[in-house]
């Protein structure tokens, strides 16, 4: 058995037997042996995996001094100092800052404190003005649990666990103060050996043995005379996790494909864009509240308009007085210069209306795009400043209100989500509109997917669309955490996310 396992050792494993023994830490093992860290735990886990050894794990808190904390390691803490000061005297804030050299935080810190310790009395005149109590008077003549605490870390650091009840309050008030003292989770792994590991380490392990054969060797056939180690085919490994796509990005793959295969084209466009094409191209009005610097983030530079005279005359018109609409317009005169603003999209409606005038549509046509569009929202669970927006529209003659839901309901199925409901909304640029919620089975509550409608006539006239067109947005980052399983954006992305889950993540290759 030993032979076996003899064979069986590599060269770092040979490196460490000689310096093992029962119930040596893994600390002292790479202090004696001189070899790294991270060298001597692998091969620990390769004497353990033989059965050699075992390795017992213990956790303690460990207390120590903060940066804050090693400020104070050749004077008082700053409250012995305030008493001090205040021995036999009434002394205003600035005396008190001038005798004791404490600085303003300082002393702000020690007011709190004593007061909480009935310490201090604290009158105002033109100024605070400060003097001892008698229970102030009696913390001269004694150390506080807080500070023989403190002495005892300035010579080393302490077991959280060994604290006695008035310590450990004394390391409840130390630990409220800004980095006076640092807590620290330390791991202390002890070698046990077995019974096989304590004959081993009293045998010769002989010379290393060759790890590999060469061309050379087996040319001469001097491979024959060679001693090679064996290897351990069931040795514990560590598991490597190849690349793979984020949940996030397989989740907008699963929006994409259910749109293409609903013989849907993707549209594309920029990030940045005039508040032309944002707000005013779809009949925004020029004082809608969504152009607020609450809402939107702008840039400190304006843009160009489209060159086409003609059109920008239609736009103001439909604006103005509702062009050839019927309708009345806004009633108010429409600003060019306010149009020009450069900001970050706010949704990619912008997209849609830039593929109306550049490829002239007045067909039968459906069109979607997966965007990426900023608002300037608080960070919540559902919401942060930028956000996934799933944009598209369907253009024929004809289309209703009924049409629009049936798609709704006939996309969302290819999505899994079956329980929806719809309600009416309000938007400027469609009429009617309308939004769809859908059912969480899990979490017993609804949610909404999408807002929706039918385009005015005066939001289409400047582009000579008369088709209908249905029309609707969805935040596709929302809908990507609920195809992977959450219902928190921040569980997708950002500094929270669970690593471990995405490695493991069970990515799927269908609806």
């Amino acid at each position: 058995m030993h032979k076996a396992i003899i064979k069986s050792l590599s060269p770092m494993e040979r490196k460490v037997i000689p310096y093992l023994k029962n119930n040596i830490t893994l600390k002292e093992l790479v202090k004696n042996s001189k070899i790294a860290e991270v060298e001597a735990t692998r091969a620990i886990q390769f004497l353990q995996n033989k059965k050699v050894l075992s390795v017992d794990t213990t956790v303690q808190k460990i207390v120590s001094l903060g940066n804050n904390g090693k400020k104070y390691l050749k004077r008082e803490l700053p409250e012995r100092i305030f008493l001090r000061n205040l021995k036999g005297k009434t002394l205003s804030l600035s005396e008190l800052k001038d005798h004791s050299g404490l600085s303003t935080e300082e002393i702000n810190v020690c007011i709190g404190l004593l007061k909480s310790k009935a310490a201090i009395d604290v009158t105002k005149d033109r100024e605070l003005k400060f003097k001892l109590t008698s229970q102030g008077e009696k913390l001269l003549d004694k150390k506080t649990p807080e500070e023989e605490l403190f002495a005892e870390l300035k010579q080393n650091s302490v077991v959280l666990d060994s604290l006695q009840d008035l310590k450990k309050f004394a390391y409840d008030n130390l630990k409220k103060r800004k980095d006076l003292i640092q807590t620290e989770e330390v791991k202390t792994r002890t070698i046990i050996l077995t019974d096989i590991g304590g004959k081993l380490i009293q045998e010769d392990l002989g010379v290393d043995l060759l790890e590999s054969l060469t061309p050379e060797m087996i040319k001469t056939g001097t491979w024959k005379e060679k001693e090679f180690r064996t290897y351990d085919i069931k040795c514990n490994v560590p598991k490597i996790t190849g690349g793979a796509r984020h949940p996030y990005s397989e989740g907008l793959n699963l929006i994409r494909k259910a749109f293409l295969e609903m013989g849907f084209q993707e549209m594309e466009g920029p990030w940045v864009e005039t508040a032309f094409w944002n707000m005013d191209s779809m009949w925004i009005p020029q004082d809608h509240p969504a152009r607020e610097v609450q809402d939107t983030f702008y840039l400190d530079r304006k843009g160009d308009l489209p060159k086409d005279a003609a059109f920008i005359k239609k736009i103001k018109a439909a604006h103005e007085n509702g062009y050839n609409t019927g309708s009345k317009g806004h009633t108010t005169e429409w600003d060019p210069e306010v149009a020009k603003q450069l900001l970050l999209r706010t949704h990619s409606t912008a997209t849609t209306y830039r593929y109306f005038y550049k490829l002239k549509l007045n067909e039968n046509c459906k069109y979607f795009y997966l965007s990426h569009n900023f608002r300037n929202e608080a960070i919540d669970a559902t919401h942060l400043p930028e956000l996934g927006q799933s944009e598209g529209f369907i253009m024929a003659d004809d289309l209703t209100l009924s049409d629009l839901m049936g798609f709704v309901k006939a996309y969302y199925e290819k999505l899994g989500i079956t329980k929806v409901k719809f309600k009416p909304t309000f938007n400027p640029y469609t009429e009617p509109s309308m939004e769809c919620h859908y059912y969480n089975e899990k979490m017993g509550k609804w949610y909404a997917l999408i807002n929706s409608g039918i385009f005015r006539p005066e939001a289409l006239a400047p582009y000579g669309i008369t088709k209908k067109v249905l029309a609707w947005g969805m935040g596709s980052s929302r809908m990507a955490a609920v195809l992977t399983g959450k219902l928190k954006l921040k569980d997708l992305l950002g500094p929270e996310v669970d690593l471990e889950w995405i490695k493991k993540h069970k990515r799927s290759t269908k609806l």
